[in-house]
């Protein structure tokens, strides 16, 4: 059976929204969740609950596994990812939380948070996977953050960033 890759496509674009991964900033740096059964870093995230938005779940899961409330959520992105069998699939929403503050860490599957530069060493999943979702979400963050762009051209150019890695 050949494996089949994820699929990117803009936010919002997918439905079913069943898992949200949160790349946060913090003063410039990426945040990351430590995972204490896993002993690896990996970013917040997890399953929608029934009766949740992605939305609402990214801001959940980013408090339970960082301790963060104070922060402003952007969705970067949409993905598709095949099953194993080939047959099914999950769809997922990809978002930026710029941090203002950092809280206390709850409770949880998480053993600490520490912030990096880049994607830190001792990553849970495929580390070049990894990267290039960082450097999509930097592009991204960088294309809305920009005053001057208009907005069409700013649309343009986060669709053009994901074409050229999906």
């Amino acid at each position: 059976m050949e494996f089949m890759e994820k699929k990117i496509y803009p936010a919002g674009q997918l439905e079913d929204i069943a898992f949200v991964v949160i790349f946060a900033k913090y003063r410039d740096k990426w945040v990351y969740c430590w995972h204490k059964r896993r002993k690896s870093f990996e970013h917040p995230g997890g399953h929608v609950e029934a009766g949740e938005t992605a939305l609402q779940a990214a801001g959940r899961e980013l408090f339970e596994e960082s301790g963060i409330t104070d922060c402003e959520m952007i969705p970067l992105w949409d993905y598709e990812q095949p099953w194993d069998d080939g047959i099914h699939k999950n769809n997922g929403r990809v978002y930026a939380a710029i941090a203002h503050s950092l809280g206390e860490l709850p409770e949880s599957e998480m053993g600490k948070v520490e912030l990096f530069d880049t994607l830190p060493e001792n990553y849970t999943y495929d580390r070049e996977e990894g990267l290039r979702d960082l450097e999509r979400a930097q592009a991204i963050l960088d294309a809305t953050t920009r005053g001057e762009e208009k907005e069409k051209n700013t649309k343009e150019r986060i669709i053009e960033i994901l074409r050229k890695d999906g």
